[in-house]
């Protein structure tokens, strides 16, 4: 037996692999996905402290888009970040992604407004359950169509925002099927994004997302890396009623998303997997 084979035997039982074998991680991105809710002071309906986790006001709101612009910032639709985590193709440089979830009236009348002024995009998750021929609480189909023609990204939230992994299995392939049938005849255009309400999915969740046609899903599990084979499983990070310019600029970078944790729930996906592995 050769010098070489011998080596390699013994790198074998060590535990090692040869250069040429070795497997090499995953690729990622690095990129904020910011995740907003309402953009409104504080009110009926958004007074205590658990409910302004998910609120801005739209001074703060505006200061956040200023300090993008300013430091050099680029938003990104799903459809570029897609093509970077499926193709390798670089993103702009300082890409971040701003996400608006729910379809609140108040995306349209103040996110929206001030997005366009500045020339960025947002990318708005709607339940379709929500959205009516007159704005209430929530868009109105007529809202949503001209935010779509004017360069904001409109994507799927479900039909009813249920927690998925709670749903019998046609119940959830209908949240996810009708919701994007919904929206592409309304829109015209396809409809390729998810973000799974309240953040909640496991391996079910994943594979019925790509079964219903969606190539990116977005979750609330926090920090900034993309992993290039688990785009169904995007991260986002809060952004809240007591984020000030410099905790906003800090979420920004903050790989782990530590600072982010202090702010939302951690996320249940964990439990759910463990819980269906037993």
């Amino acid at each position: 037996m050769s010098i070489s084979v011998l080596a390699h035997a013994a790198a074998l039982l060590l535990g090692a692999e040869s250069p040429s074998h070795a497997k090499a991680p995953p690729e990622s991105l690095v990129v904020p996905v910011m995740m907003y809710h309402h953009v409104r002071e504080p009110g009926p309906g958004l007074a205590d402290a658990a409910s302004l986790r998910f609120a801005v006001s739209p001074v703060e709101f505006e200061k956040q888009l200023d300090y993008l612009q300013q430091n050099g910032y680029t938003t990104i639709d799903t459809r570029t970040l897609d093509c970077a985590m499926q193709t390798g193709e670089p993103l702009p440089p300082r890409s971040v992604m701003l996400t608006f979830d729910d379809g609140w009236e108040t995306q349209f009348s103040i996110a929206y407004p001030s997005l366009k002024a500045r020339g960025m995009v947002g990318v708005f998750f709607v339940h379709t359950g929500v959205i009516g021929e007159e704005p209430g609480n929530s868009m109105s189909w007529a809202d949503v169509c001209r935010m779509q023609d004017d360069g904001m990204d409109i994507e799927s939230h479900t039909v009813s925002h249920p927690s998925l992994p709670r749903l019998e299995p046609d119940a959830l392939r209908s949240e996810l099927t009708e919701s994007r049938r919904i929206l592409e005849a309304k829109l015209g255009k396809p409809v390729t994004a998810l973000a799974y309400p309240f953040g909640d999915f496991a391996e079910r969740e994943v594979e019925a997302a790509k079964a219903a046609g969606y190539r990116l899903a977005f979750s609330t599990e926090v920090g900034l890396v993309q992993r290039l084979d688990e785009p169904l499983e995007i991260h986002r990070t809060i952004v809240t009623f007591s984020d000030t310019t410099d905790d906003f600029a800090i979420k920004l970078n903050e790989h782990d998303g530590g600072r982010a944790l202090l702010d939302y729930r951690p996320s249940i996906t964990p439990a759910i997997r463990a819980a269906r592995a037993q």
